[in-house]
């Protein structure tokens, strides 16, 4: 058999060959950005799984050669942290509240008012998602009759993808809304009669929302835009249904991955993909101005860039300010941190964005190195308080975490006091936790945060499993999840449909479940301080989640004070009666609207409801059957004198929009 040998030249020239391919793979050209260099090499560019694979294996070489040359370096980065170095910071911090030079009210209370118009999904550009409308009110609300239904036709069961969580929009007279079919539709608000259709052939048509847009130079040029939620802004006619051919390329522009709608700002539209990238477009031709980077971290091996906290909650818009607002994800991976050292800046943030200066304002990080998955899920809220007798103006996230953040509008600046407390340490090699983690006390929280055994039901105190998971588990945030052990994560709470607030009283509305889980990581067998996680849900022998209800909830939140006005279980959680369970709440997605006539209207519970509640004190005051449940928020508007409210449910293969009205 001949034998090959190999010189250490070729060796080295064949290593050498596979980096370059690696760091071709790697880069990417970027133009037309105001914060970014032409080029950039980040593992994150990466398309070939080849490539990906072959990184890691780089990965095992510097490691190798890392604690081989530099081993106190290495052990000081790469063991566990230090146990003495923590316990010597102070237990506690704190960020004390604002209290002077408020930002003053740029708009009257009027502005923030849907009244004849519901022109972007949540509303307006304030995501307020609140009606002043009162026709329908807690004294005539047990008189609404259903007034017309939409249902779209069956599809595969692949069409699971497209359930509806877009909160329809409505503007003179019609209905627009996305449906099961990946269409555009635009109903008369009146019969539900389909006027147009407009057929989305890749991607998911407005996944969470879409806008109307009247050309104030064309007054017969009404334009809808939304996302496909792949790669592009789709504008199409509100009169017609048709592309407009001479926006973009065809009637679309190329932003990324998104699944919000765009806003539009002084001939701008303003969008923001999952890659943390603002982009900004002509409103009328398409024609891109400028990009912005959000995330534009530098780590000093590029190899282990591996942060994300993207952008996908929602935009609300500052128009007077010139200030664009949106929240962040966590960065991934959930629940690892290892490979991404530091606050991983912007994510887990609410963040505000001057597109004058086309710079950060400011931001407000609710989590450091998030390794709990607690993002802020849904659109930054504008609103104004009241603080020593004086309206002002503020901005407001809600978050999984529970958390209700307060900020003034133009310095970012918390509202209320915001404590921190000294968080434990990790166990896992190379993780570096952040040393303080948010302990808001006002406002006060809408979900629980974290677990405690004292809060288990019965039938899960009776349970040999729970018994056996709790022998050796951490309880969640702010404790870091731990190898070897049961990490109990208080899941859920706010989700991405977010809040609806009454801007005349000052009251925020909400919507919340939790679905707590079990995280276990375990250290990956291949490939050097890498580490992976198992997921399972945190439930009894019956199936039902181990701590006690509600399991879903509606809470009324005075913003002025901070307090908890009233909280009540929302919905009803399948075969909880069966066992003797009440008023349990239940999981849910779709989100709440209130109105001027002191109600909420919600849906999107497992028991099929459509649910009206008196919002002065939570009472259940009128509900009726749906033939699913809801799945977006409802919308309320009125038609030639006559208010309605609208609801979308969503069922595997189709979807019915249900409008209502008085009988």
């Amino acid at each position: 058999m001949k034998i090959i040998k190999f010189s250490f030249l070729s060796i080295f020239l064949t290593f050498l060959v596979l980096f370059l391919l690696l760091m071709v793979d790697m880069a990417k050209i970027n133009t037309n950005f105001v914060n970014k260099s032409f080029i950039e090499f980040d593992i994150k560019n990466l398309n070939s799984k080849h490539s990906i694979k072959l990184s890691r294996y780089i990965r095992n070489y510097y490691f190798y050669y890392y604690k081989l040359f530099f081993p106190s370096s290495f052990n000081e980065r790469w063991s566990i942290e230090s146990f003495s170095k923590r316990s010597k910071l102070p237990l506690t911090d704190i960020r004390y509240a604002k209290e002077k030079d408020f930002s003053k009210p740029e708009y009257s209370l009027d502005n923030y008012l849907n009244k004849d118009r519901w022109f972007r999904s949540h509303g307006n550009y304030f995501s307020t998602r609140f009606s002043n409308l009162n026709q329908i009110n807690i004294s005539n609300v047990s008189n609404l009759k259903l007034a017309w239904t939409y249902k779209s036709k069956i599809l595969s069961t692949s069409s699971a993808l497209y359930n509806i969580q877009a909160n329809s929009i409505f503007d003179d007279g019609i209905i627009y809304t996305p449906d099961t079919e990946n269409k555009i539709i635009a109903l008369d608000g009146l019969n539900g009669k389909k006027i147009w259709e407009y057929q989305v052939e890749e991607g998911l048509a407005a996944r969470r929302g879409l806008i109307i847009w009247e050309n104030p130079n064309k007054k017969d040029d009404k334009r809808i835009f939304f996302t496909n939620n792949r790669n592009k802004i789709i504008a199409i006619s509100a009169t017609t249904g048709k592309r407009i051919n001479d926006f973009g390329k065809e009637g679309s522009v190329e932003i990324g991955v998104s699944p919000i709608p765009p806003i539009i700002y002084k001939n701008q539209l303003i969008g923001i993909n999952t890659s943390s990238i603002i982009y900004s477009f002509n409103v009328y031709t398409g024609k891109i101005n400028w990009k912005f980077k959000v995330n534009d971290i530098k780590n000093s091996f590029i190899l282990f860039n591996f942060q994300k906290g993207s952008p996908w909650g929602g935009l609300s818009l500052d128009e007077k300010r010139g200030l664009l607002f949106f929240t962040t994800g966590n960065p991934a991976p959930d629940h690892s941190g290892v490979d991404r050292e530091g606050k991983n800046l912007h994510a887990n943030s609410l963040v505000a964005f001057d597109l004058s200066k086309k710079k950060i304002a400011w931001y407000f990080q609710e989590i450091q190195h998030d390794i709990w998955n607690m993002d802020f899920a849904a659109p930054p809220i504008l609103t104004m308080i009241k603080k020593e007798n004086k309206n002002i103006d503020v901005v407001v996230g809600v978050s999984k975490l529970g958390n209700t953040i307060i900020l003034d509008r133009e310095s970012g600046e918390p509202i209320f006091d915001i404590l921190y407390e000294r968080t434990p340490i990790s166990n896992v090699p190379g993780e570096r936790t952040a040393p303080y983690q948010i302990k808001q006390e006002l406002p006060e929280k809408i979900c629980r945060t974290k677990f405690n055994r004292n809060e288990l039901t019965a039938e899960a105190k009776k349970s040999d499993k729970i018994k056996k998971i709790l022998k050796n588990y951490t309880s969640g945030f702010p404790t870091p999840p731990q190898l070897e052990k049961n990490n109990i994560i208080m899941g859920g709470c706010v989700r991405w449909a977010g809040a609806s607030v009454d801007t005349t009283k000052n009251i925020l509305y909400v919507s919340s479940d939790q679905d707590p889980y079990i995280i276990k990581i375990f250290k990956d067998e291949k490939f050097e301080f890498l580490y992976g996680y198992t997921q399972e849900k945190f439930i009894d022998d019956k199936g039902f989640p181990a701590i006690k209800p509600p399991w879903g909830a509606i809470t009324a939140l005075n913003l002025n004070t901070g307090k908890i006005i009233w909280r009540i279980p929302f919905g009803k959680f399948p075969d909880g009666e069966k066992y003797g369970l009440n008023n349990t709440g239940d999981f849910n997605r779709a989100g709440i609207t209130a109105t001027s006539g002191n109600l909420i209207f919600a849906s999107g519970t497992r028991d099929k409801k459509l649910r009206a509640y008196n919002s002065i004190n939570g009472e259940e005051v009128w509900s009726n059957d749906l033939p699913t449940p809801g799945s977006s928020p409802p919308t309320i508007y009125e038609v030639d004198g006559k208010q309605f409210v609208l609801v979308s449910t969503y069922e595997e293969g189709g979807n019915t929009i249900l409008s209502y009205t008085l009988n």
